[in-house]
């Protein structure tokens, strides 16, 4: 696949309405929804406030923040998922484009739908906070991301991680999970940090080659996943397979002698 974006097959690329510039006239709650991912990104989940929020946005008072969202705690669940929506339904595309080229066992294509779904966020000139607002989520104690994500909004997730199974099936499932997670998380902080250099760099007037950086991201997470198995990791895997030794029946307490009448 030559493509460097995900697009859906025979259409247009998808416009991402959760990262587009707010517009005049558009819809009050889309402009909450954006400054607030813009604040979080920027600033930090604990560091904004409701009322900060809505006077970015132009409101007088937070009362139409509390209309829409009711809390800050759903205000972060709703940009949560509406990015998400949008990122599974490129993710599926992506996926869909695999199949049609043939490359859906091959591993460094199913790192390519891992990636350029969250980096379209990026690539856009529409705004460029949803990946840093994400590792902002990521690393708050409060924030379950997996918890909020809906299961309609993670069918692409699953997908690739089936995919993978069959592209590498010498792997323990274990493994392969904890690599493949861990691959997502890597992805998600590297694009945070090239969304903060890129916007850096662009108010200096300074170039940075944004597609050349992905794609060496994309090499570096395929090697990851097929990372030779240490000597050491694969005695932790015996050990864990290893059936537990059977518990010793419990001890018989000794039989007391009955007192005798008188």
């Amino acid at each position: 696949m030559k493509n460097t974006q995900p697009t859906q097959p025979g259409k247009e690329r998808r416009k991402l309405s959760a990262a587009a510039a707010p517009r005049a006239g558009a819809d009050s709650a889309d402009v909450l929804l954006l400054t607030a991912q813009r604040l979080f990104a920027e600033k930090g989940i604990d560091a904004v406030s409701m009322r900060e929020v809505a006077r970015e946005a132009g409101q007088r008072n937070n009362s139409a923040l509390h209309y829409h969202f009711g809390s800050k705690e759903a205000l972060i669940q709703a940009i949560l998922q509406g990015g998400m929506r949008e990122i599974n339904e490129l993710r599926n595309d992506y996926i869909d484009q695999l199949y049609n080229d043939g490359r859906h066992g091959e591993l460094r294509g199913l790192v390519e739908a891992i990636v350029w779904p969250l980096a379209s966020k990026l690539m856009t000139s529409r705004g460029n906070t949803y990946n840093r607002f994400l590792a902002a989520a990521q690393v708050h104690p409060e924030i379950d991301l997996a918890g909020l994500t809906r299961e309609e909004e993670d069918r692409g997730f699953r997908r690739i991680h089936e995919l993978l199974q069959r592209a590498l099936p010498d792997m323990s499932e274990l493994l392969l999970r904890q690599r493949y997670l861990a691959a997502v998380s890597f992805v998600m902080f590297s694009l945070a940090d090239y969304e903060r250099i890129s916007t850096r760099r662009s108010k200096h007037q300074r170039a940075f080659d944004l597609q050349r950086a992905i794609e060496n991201l994309i090499d570096m997470v395929s090697g990851a996943i097929a990372a030779p198995i240490s000597a050491q990791v694969q005695a932790r895997l015996a050990a864990h397979d290893e059936p537990a030794p059977p518990s010793p029946p419990p001890a018989r307490k000794p039989a007391t002698a009955k007192r005798a009448p008188g």
